[in-house]
């Protein structure tokens, strides 16, 4: 009969244990904040602090249950912009046009802190220089501030190929194209996995007003507005978050291969490895925009009127959610 008691007491103590950690787990997520970050595009190394800040548990530490979601028609300054989510990864350069729309976004954070944009091209066609492009076939999106960048850079004497590629080297190799917009932290090392000899042309490296931030962490302004500190607690879960994936660029990667298994995981290792210097800027910091650089370059498609309203210094940038 003891024995009997003993066994319905230790089966009640542990319904009541099993109980008590689901009521506890509910009440931990009931405390939890629902945030909803916007991609730019799909998941790639730019992205990775933002995937391992998740993985591994930083915005729960922070009291944040983070959505990441990839833009389905609307771009993420569209749907941040429109209050549908309160953060989203943008560029500078196309930042200002919503700007000059009135768009209520904010760009709080870089994501890193050089612009690793270059033209790239078959080192067949023989390109020393950017200038050696001249007379090219250039593949545009045909966005007026991109191909005003090529101008400068090039010239203006050039073919333009409309187009989207998703493969910059396939699209260079098929002879669609002879130099193309890239980023090295992604089409140059694809095309050097593929085996594919080229020419890369970094657009900061020619002409340096073209460092501007590409991309950045944007806001939406009635979220910054309304909740301040819950915006200082996303950017210190991202930070470690990024730093996490500097000094573990194999595990980082692991966990944005994991979010992303339709990615190149090769590519995405490879990458990892070559992005990660600049996610920190000289002095050491995480996110930190320089206003200076940031208004010289909207200061530049104003003079060549790119934008037809000069905006004042700081437009639609800020650092005060950053950590000191």
């Amino acid at each position: 009969m003891k024995n009997k008691f003993i066994k319905i007491l230790t089966i009640f103590a542990m319904l009541f244990t099993v109980f008590s950690c689901f009521n506890s787990k509910k009440a931990e997520n009931k405390k939890l904040e629902k945030l909803t970050l916007v991609l730019d595009w799909v998941p790639n190394t730019n992205h990775t602090g933002i995937f391992v800040a998740k993985d591994l548990g930083y915005f729960k530490e922070e009291g944040i249950d983070l959505n990441i979601v990839q833009p389905a028609e609307d771009s993420s300054a569209a749907i941040v912009g429109s209050g549908k989510a309160e953060l989203g990864i943008y560029f500078q350069p196309n930042l200002v046009k919503r700007l000059l729309k009135n768009t209520p976004i904010t760009a709080i954070a870089a994501i890193l802190q050089k612009n690793t944009a270059g033209l790239m091209s078959l080192k067949s066609l023989g390109a020393k220089t950017p200038k050696d492009l001249q007379g090219k076939r250039y593949s545009t999106w045909q966005d007026p501030i991109d191909d005003a960048t090529v101008k400068t850079i090039v010239g203006d004497k050039m073919e333009y190929i409309p187009g989207e590629s998703t493969d910059a080297t396939a699209g260079l190799v098929a002879n669609q194209y002879d130099f193309i917009i890239v980023y090295s932290n992604w089409d140059l090392i694809n095309a050097r996995l593929k085996k594919v000899d080229v020419n890369f042309f970094p657009l900061a490296e020619y002409e340096p007003i073209f460092d501007y931030y590409s991309p950045v962490l944007i806001a939406n302004n009635d979220f910054l507005k309304n909740k301040p500190e819950l915006a200082r607690k996303v950017l210190k879960a991202l930070e470690k978050g990024y730093r996490y994936a500097i000094q573990n660029p194999d595990k980082a990667a692991d966990i944005l291969i994991k979010n992303a298994p339709e990615g190149n995981k090769e590519l995405i290792k490879e990458s990892q490895k070559s992005i990660a210097k600049y996610y920190l800027n000289e002095k050491g910091e995480w996110g930190r925009i320089d206003i200076a650089k940031w208004d010289r370059f909207y200061n530049w498609l104003y003079e060549k009127k790119l934008i037809d309203k000069k905006l004042p210094s700081s437009a639609g940038v800020t650092n005060e959610y950053l950590g000191n």
